[in-house]
């Protein structure tokens, strides 16, 4: 006869206080060929570096994320130009300085610039994560117990654990108005962010 064995998943949660705001910022550009549709999505995104850095962000802080360019028709179907954008990661570590570099971002670049998502977020997590990975744990452990009693056993040693992956829970929000509509006054409120975790847990069960 084979091992008998219980298997579980638990989940643990931790509260942690965020300290950054990740920004995704965007810039478009429309124009009649490729290369001045890149020329001008590329000024543009240079201007939002600018501000920003301005703003005391840090260069270890801002990353370009992607570039690309598309073709544009119009309600007929004839092709009228092309569309470059090109977009940037930004590392804020100054909660009030969310609106202030936002607003400076419109400002220098008007319409042009789209925020895709502001996003509450922990530079360090190692804290939360050790606090969420004890409380899944345990969780499972509650469940396994419950199961080894209901099949007239007892838990033996654990045979396996596989976590399935750890990640904060809310904390973003994405913008869909332009920039300019919103930048001004936009108040950024630290609150909790949950950093949840889940664990998959196999013990041997032996007899009472």
């Amino acid at each position: 006869m084979g091992k008998r064995t219980v298997t579980v998943t638990g989940t643990g949660r931790a509260a942690v206080a965020p300290d950054v705001v990740r920004l995704d910022l965007r810039v478009g550009h429309d124009a009649p060929d490729v290369a001045a549709a890149l020329a001008g999505a590329s000024a543009s995104i240079s201007a939002v570096g600018t501000v920003v850095r301005e703003q005391g962000v840090a260069d270890a802080d801002i990353r370009t994320r992607d570039a690309g360019v598309n073709q544009r028709w119009d309600n007929t179907g004839v092709a009228v130009g092309f569309t470059a954008q090109q977009s940037l990661a930004v590392t804020v570590r100054e909660l009030a300085a969310v609106g202030r570099i936002l607003e400076s971002a419109a400002a220098a670049v008007g319409n042009a610039l789209l925020v895709d998502q502001v996003r509450l977020d922990v530079a360090d997590r190692s804290g939360g994560l050790r606090e969420a990975r004890d409380a899944a744990f345990a969780d499972a452990k509650a469940k396994a117990e419950q199961y080894a009693v209901l099949s007239d056993a007892l838990l033996g040693v654990v045979l396996g654990v596989a976590e399935a992956g750890a990640a904060p829970v809310g904390g973003g929000f994405k913008l869909a108005a332009m920039a300019r509509d919103m930048a001004g006054g936009m108040p950024v409120e630290g609150g909790d962010l949950e950093i949840a975790t889940s664990v998959t847990v196999t013990w041997e069960l032996r007899r009472p």
